[in-house]
């Protein structure tokens, strides 16, 4: 990791209040079993430490988006949901009505018809085109997972690699960056080659970090797209040799990223790139450097990849209910 750390954004727990609260309005994760997933994620942590520049405001918006995918991600992991194709494509195609301003029936739709509507405000017409191609990329990598599984198929390291990155939604976050460090770039910067290749390789890295601290929760609930699962079955690897190729791959993303970098200057001088654009670009490359960091320093700290819990059913089970018929909502206490 050749990225300097950044200290946490001072306004987590403002966050995590607000977080709270949204949780209890829209009626999502009341049971206890999903309560205690919430606490041993620390999710509040996460965006604290991936968007440290972000203002009040908009680390509310942030850290409720990255609790609704997380909550998402946990039930089709670990539920139903991701086992039977029919039934994931259902639900999907309920979340993607949503992007194009449809409601719902189900605590998952409210929430996200919420949170979706509030993460578009007062961003540009190019921002909220890349954002979202970017998430909904992101939810149909649930069906392709759930289509392996059902097949028994397991995809190479090579496509498995180009798909993690979105499937943990990564790009998706990179995206959010912009938003984190209170920019809005124009469309020509967005395709910049350098920081193009910059995302990529940052998207990559964060998708592999995550398989190498999640291996033993993938194992526990049967899910094998994990990169180290993955190298053991189709290349008949150890675990140890394994989780070694899969630190060889971080190292490979982490020199690309610092190579895009180093690049990016030189393309702002070939397009005349000058002024407020100029270190916008620069500044957007450094968020995606500090997104990367911060997601890397917040897996030695969440219980949910130090001290994983034992599985205990066999049978899937939808651990926050997300797309269960809408109950009252009920007094609780919040991790």
């Amino acid at each position: 990791m050749p990225i300097p750390p950044t200290a946490p954004n001072p306004f987590a727990a403002q966050a995590h209040a607000a977080v709270c609260s949204w949780l209890s309005r829209f009626g999502i994760c009341q049971s206890p079993a999903s309560q205690r997933n919430l606490r041993r994620a620390r999710i509040t942590d996460t965006t604290a430490l991936a968007y440290p520049d972000a203002g009040p405001a908009d680390l509310v918006r942030l850290t409720q988006w990255l609790y609704w995918t997380f909550i998402m991600d946990d039930d089709f992991d670990d539920g139903p949901d991701g086992r039977d194709p029919a039934r994931c494509e259902e639900a999907l195609t309920s979340l993607v009505r949503v992007l194009d301003g449809g409601g719902g029936r189900t605590p998952a739709t409210h929430a996200f018809a919420d949170i979706w509507q509030r993460m578009l405000a007062n961003r540009s017409a190019a921002w909220r085109k890349e954002f979202r191609k970017d998430t909904e990329e992101w939810l149909w990598t649930y069906y392709e997972d759930t289509v392996d599984r059902a097949a028994d198929r397991y995809p190479c390291i090579d496509a498995y690699r180009y798909r993690r990155a979105r499937g943990v939604g990564a790009h998706m976050f990179l995206t959010l960056a912009e938003l984190g460090a209170g920019l809005d770039l124009p469309e020509a910067l967005r395709h910049l080659p350098a920081l193009q290749d910059l995302k990529r390789a940052a998207a990559e890295y964060t998708g592999l970090n995550n398989d190498l601290w999640s291996v033993a929760k993938d194992r526990s609930v049967g899910v094998f797209h994990n990169a180290v699962v993955l190298l053991e079955r189709n290349e008949g690897h150890t675990a140890r040799v394994a989780a070694d190729r899969v630190a060889g791959m971080l190292a490979d993303c982490a020199e690309a990223m610092l190579t895009a970098a180093r690049e990016l200057p030189a393309q702002l001088d070939a397009t005349g790139m000058t002024g407020p654009a100029r270190t916008d670009a620069l500044t957007c490359a450094t968020a995606y450097e500090k997104f990367v960091r911060g997601c890397f320093d917040y897996y030695h700290q969440a219980d949910r990849y130090t001290r994983p819990e034992p599985c205990s059913s066999s049978t899937p089970a939808p651990v926050h209910r997300l797309f269960e018929p809408v109950q009252p909502p009920t007094t609780t206490h919040h991790p």
